[in-house]
């Protein structure tokens, strides 16, 4: 196990790395690295251009724990971050298909500076590892501090807002963690988020916006839990919430968590705008961003929604849910080249998250790929370990037959959605999606009811099973798949305008003075 408070001092191709504090600095460009990937950059520095495998990274950087693919795979993609943002080029992390990763030096090699760390480094030698970035001056500290990427906008974490005064470096790397956790967009990631929050206010009780962020992932994680424990998230997040608001009255976050608590089915315009108003007040802040880009996604405004997805990928780096967004948006306004050269650069960097994974087979399977979606779906070495056999399965059978067109095989996989959607909102959705694309609208449309209005037909409040463990209340129904190329004869058939109007979209759309993109669209 590599323990950063004894790893030596590295100089990685004119990058001064500082594992006992976890910074790496360029000049008067500095960065904090979570321990975690401090730990990996070590590890792969230590090796000299030599394969480490993912075996090894887990035994030297996660004590041997059992930890899930997309964890070592976002930790690589900070470092790959970290090589383009500061590093400009001068390292990066190669990929060894089944084996593991090597770290490649453009510009020099990666060795022991002890000698030299003292005399150049930009934390000079006397200020303590408690002390650390909290000691730098305000000036650098503006200029060079980023987490969530290597621009400047990291720096809005570092200082406590309207204060002027810098977190702690601890309660400051807590607050990126807890960040890059959230950036997973998976339950496992949003629980990561909550426990570092919690630390991080209880080392920071006055923090306002660590406590309106705790409030928000709490707020969240409500929308996803189970029955049982929605209540007790909920008045988490409540508390984290007033809390907030006491110490800075009219608190970003803390106005997102509120709006986060309230229903989102037909809440459209409130959450839109209160998001839309963060986003002003933080515009370097990508979780917001993305949050704005995802409402206009809700209600049909696929265009807009790119530039704030475009911008959270800018101001905050990689991350797996903007990315596949993006894709979504730009596919479905008719920009297919740039949406596969998006989900592309998506898979590249994410091949095992479920969401880029499922978004890049559904979009081959939805646009004259289906041969393709089928070869991927079916290399069991290269799906995501959260996701169980059955949905695999599923999606197979569905780009089957929209290869084929078969009447046997449509009907075999019409049935099947249909089955699952029973038991699941996500298989919910994906079955409108299949269904709608398949012709079979009659029972698209009877499950769109069942899933925005509870008429007729039974949908399960389990996304997609308990493996994953994601669930979607009646009341949090997302409305966003309705206006993708696969809904579009959907869009198309009277009754969709009718279901329009009973949700609330059609009021939405005439109160904000907007419509969704699809010209076609009808609304009756």
């Amino acid at each position: 196990m590599i323990d950063l408070a004894r790893a030596a001092d590295l100089e990685l191709a004119g990058l001064t790395v500082r594992p006992s504090l976890r910074t790496v600095s360029l000049g008067t460009r500095v960065e904090l690295l979570e321990p975690r990937v401090m730990q990996v950059l070590v590890a792969l520095a230590q090796a000299g251009g030599a394969v480490v495998s993912r075996d090894e990274l887990v035994s030297r950087c996660w004590d041997g724990r059992i930890v899930g693919d997309d964890a070592i795979n976002r930790v690589v993609g900070r470092l790959r971050r970290l090589g383009e943002g500061l590093g400009a080029g001068r390292f990066r992390i190669e990929t060894i298909a089944r084996v593991g990763y090597r770290l490649i030096v453009l510009d020099g090699t990666a060795r022991s500076t002890a000698a030299r760390v003292a005399d150049e480094a930009f934390i000079p030698p006397d200020v303590s590892p408690q002390a650390g970035i909290a000691a730098l001056p305000r000036r650098a500290l503006i200029a060079g501090l980023g987490v969530a990427s290597a621009t400047a906008a990291g720096s809005a974490w570092w200082w406590h807002r309207g204060r002027g005064e810098s977190r702690s470096p601890e309660v400051a790397a807590l607050i990126a963690q807890a960040r890059d956790s959230q950036r997973q967009a998976d339950r496992q990631g949003l629980w990561q988020a909550i426990g570092l929050l919690r630390r991080a206010v209880l080392l920071a009780p006055d923090d306002a916006d660590a406590w309106g962020q705790l409030a928000l992932c709490c707020a969240v994680a409500a929308r996803i839990a189970a029955a049982a424990d929605r209540a007790a998230f909920a008045e988490r997040a409540l508390a984290a919430e007033r809390r907030a608001e006491v110490i800075e009255p009219g608190n970003t976050y803390a106005a997102l968590a509120r709006m986060r608590r309230a229903p989102l089915l037909g809440n459209w315009r409130a959450q839109e705008q209160v998001t839309a108003r963060a986003a002003r007040a933080h515009p370097d802040d990508d979780m917001i961003a993305d949050a704005l880009g995802r409402m206009l996604q809700m209600v049909g405004r696929m265009r807009e929604s790119i530039e704030p997805f475009t911008r959270a990928l800018t101001v905050g780096g990689p991350s797996p849910i903007a990315m596949y967004q993006r894709v979504v948006s730009l596919w479905s306004v008719d920009r297919l080249e740039e949406a596969d050269g998006a989900m592309e650069e998506a898979y590249a960097l994410y091949p095992l998250h479920y969401a880029v994974w499922f978004t890049r087979a559904f979009l081959l399977a939805y646009t004259g790929r289906g041969a393709e979606a089928l070869r991927m779906i079916e290399d069991s070495d290269h799906r995501p370990s959260s996701v169980d056999d059955a949905s695999f399965t599923l999606a197979a059978g569905g780009a089957r037959a929209l290869t084929t067109r078969a009447p046997r095989e449509v009907a075999a996989a019409a049935a099947a959605y249909v089955e699952a959607a029973h038991r699941g909102s996500g298989h919910a959705e994906n079955a409108i999606q299949f269904l709608s694309a398949a012709g079979r609208l009659d029972q698209a449309f009877a499950i769109a009811q069942g899933y925005f209005l509870q008429r007729g037909f039974a949908v399960g409040t389990l996304r997609f099973s308990r493996r994953q463990g994601t669930y979607t209340a009646p009341d949090q129904r997302v409305s966003w798949f309705l206006f993708a190329p696969p809904c579009a004869a959907l869009r198309r058939d009277p009754r969709f305008g009718s279901l329009a109007r009973t949700m609330g979209l059609t009021r939405y759309w005439r109160e904000t003075g907007t419509r969704p993109d699809d010209p076609a669209l009808v609304l009756g």
